[in-house]
C-alpha cells in the first residue's frame, strides 16, 4: 500500500526536482499541455511556445490551414466531413490529456518536421504512449516520414483499429478511408 502512494510523490518530487526540464525530455503537467489537433501539442519552453508533432503519426486537420486544404482536394471530401473527422481527434486527445496528471514528453529540439515543428512522444505518468494510443484508438494513422523504426507496430495498430472499427474508422468509416488514403474500411 505505501508503494503505490509513494510511487506518484516520487514521480511529483522528480518533476520539482528538475524543474521541468531535462535535455531531451520534459515532463508535463496536463495543463501544461495544450491540443491543437490530434497531432499537434503547445508546449511552453521558457518564454516561447513550441509545436510538438507527435512522431510517427498524421492526424485529420481541425483548422482550415493549407493542409486542411489540400486534403480536402486529395480526398474529395466536403469541408464540413473533412472538418469532422480533425474536430473529433482532436477532441480525443485532449480527453486522454485531461485524462492524466503528468506526462513526459521525449523529444529532439534540433529534429523539426516541414511545419517547423518539434517532432516527440508523449507518455503517461504509466508509461503508455499516447502517440500510439491515437492510432490504436482510431483516431490517427501511422506516417512513414516521422517513424522512429516503430512504422510496423503503428501499422499493425492500424489495421486492428480498422477491423475493431475503432474510433473514426467506426464513426466515420468512409470519410476516415478517404482521407487516410486507403481503398476499402476493412
Amino acid at each position: 500500500m505505501a508503494l503505490k502512494t509513494s510511487k506518484p510523490m516520487l514521480f511529483v518530487v522528480v518533476l520539482i526536482m528538475s524543474f521541468n526540464t531535462r535535455g531531451d525530455e520534459r515532463l508535463l503537467s496536463s495543463s501544461e499541455i495544450e491540443v491543437e489537433d490530434g497531432d499537434t501539442l503547445l508546449i511552453q519552453f521558457k518564454n516561447e511556445v513550441k509545436r510538438i508533432q507527435l512522431a510517427g503519426i498524421d492526424a485529420p486537420e481541425n483548422s482550415e490551414n493549407p493542409k486542411f486544404k489540400v486534403d480536402k482536394q486529395r480526398t474529395g471530401l466536403d469541408y464540413n466531413s473533412l472538418m469532422s473527422l480533425g474536430i473529433i481527434s482532436a477532441e480525443y486527445l485532449r480527453k486522454q490529456i485531461a485524462g492524466g496528471e503528468h506526462f513526459k514528453l521525449h523529444f529532439q529540439l534540433d529534429s523539426l518536421d516541414r511545419y517547423g515543428r518539434i517532432v516527440g512522444e508523449l507518455y503517461t505518468e504509466e508509461g503508455r504512449s499516447l502517440n500510439r494510443q491515437m492510432v490504436k484508438d482510431g483516431y490517427a494513422i501511422p506516417v512513414k516520414s516521422q517513424s522512429s523504426g516503430t512504422l510496423m507496430e503503428y501499422v499493425e495498430l492500424q489495421r486492428l483499429s480498422q477491423k475493431e472499427r475503432a474510433g473514426l474508422w467506426g464513426l466515420l468509416p468512409k470519410p476516415t478511408s478517404l482521407w487516410a488514403d486507403l481503398l476499402e474500411t476493412r
